[in-house]
């Protein structure tokens, strides 16, 4: 009697024994760090291309026929053809600084006086003028049979000048500009100025 008395005893005793508590372990896998450390950072965004002329930009330009040019001064280099533009060229002194010129023509008023003189401005440094100061600063000038105006800007430095040429015609509107460091635009500006002035618009 008293053996299964011992018997029932042990029997009870595994019985109310507490079940096994289940644990749980998140294992990362070695070197995932190191992994997520040599993952590179992004790159910056690369600098955006130059803008390509269109066909139909390219043909607007062609529409506007080309100038009958005056005698090139023989300081003056063309430059590779440009769909864009009318006439280019590079001035480059014995110091190697150079100007570059660049004839342009658009449709209407691109924007009108103000906007266009200010963009230079920009382009130099100087702060936006308004519309009587910009005024108050032409020059009346002529390309040819057409009349035009002179815009001298330099700047805040005095180390690079812009002199601009604005000619209104046929409800269009060519730019004559030559830019760049001032001792070679300085140089050049007398030159710049005749050889337009014996030139002819289409």
């Amino acid at each position: 009697m008293r053996f299964y008395l011992i018997i029932l005893i042990s029997a009870l005793g595994f019985g109310c024994k507490p079940a096994p508590k289940i644990s749980t372990y998140e294992v990362k896998p070695e070197g995932v760090e190191k992994i997520s450390e040599a993952v590179p950072a992004p790159k910056a965004n690369p600098a955006p291309a130059a803008m390509q002329a269109s066909p139909a930009m390219q043909a607007e330009a062609a529409s506007f026929g080309s100038p009958q040019w005056a005698t090139l001064p023989a300081a003056w280099k063309a430059n590779a053809p440009n769909p864009m533009r009318k006439g280019s060229w590079t001035i480059t002194d014995d110091n190697g600084t150079k100007a570059e010129i660049a004839v342009t023509v658009f449709p209407g008023d691109v924007g009108g006086i103000t906007a266009n003189v200010n963009r230079w401005r920009g382009q130099l440094g100087l702060a936006a003028a308004n519309e009587t100061e910009i005024n108050a600063s032409a020059d009346n000038v002529t390309v040819g049979k057409d009349a035009g105006k002179k815009y001298s800007l330099v700047s805040a430095d005095q180390k690079r000048v812009t002199v601009a040429l604005l000619v209104p015609k046929n409800n269009s509107t060519w730019f004559c500009k030559i830019s760049g460091d001032a001792s070679v635009v300085n140089a050049q500006a007398e030159t710049f100025l005749n050889f337009f002035k014996n030139s002819q618009l289409p």
